[in-house]
């Protein structure tokens, strides 16, 4: 794809085209789920995060102006951000459980059990 098609793409879908809009989802669908993919923990969220993505795109495609004389690298370079901050989004809505693990200071074992860290306890116990 190159400039001129994708020119006509983005003001059809500035215009609620579904036709350009199935064009776009076509052309840019791997590279939204190859972005989704690295933030999903399955393939359907990634499927979800994607669509969550594709649906930011459409309803923000007025606001994207393209830079520098290279429509294709701009819209390329938004479309990532895009994907980036719905994947950001999606997480945060649905991941409401602790990221973090606690620590149980009793069974821990040092790296080397011949070596004694004395201040490891406390640090640990300031922390906690």
């Amino acid at each position: 794809m190159n400039n001129e098609p994708l020119d006509k793409i983005l003001e059809g879908c500035r215009l609620n085209d579904r036709t350009s809009q199935k064009n776009l989802y076509r052309n840019y669908y791997s590279y939204v789920m190859s972005i989704a993919l690295r933030y999903a923990s399955n393939d359907s969220n990634a499927v979800e995060m994607a669509n969550d993505a594709f649906l930011k795109i459409f309803t923000h495609v007025k606001n994207f102006t393209p830079r520098y004389g290279n429509t294709l690298a701009s819209f390329t370079g938004w479309v990532k951000k895009v994907v980036i901050y719905a994947c950001i989004d999606h997480l945060r809505k649905y991941n409401k459980g602790p990221i973090t693990t606690s620590i149980d200071i009793e069974q821990s074992v040092p790296a080397d059990p011949g070596e004694n860290y004395p201040g490891l306890t406390e640090l640990f116990l300031i922390y906690m």
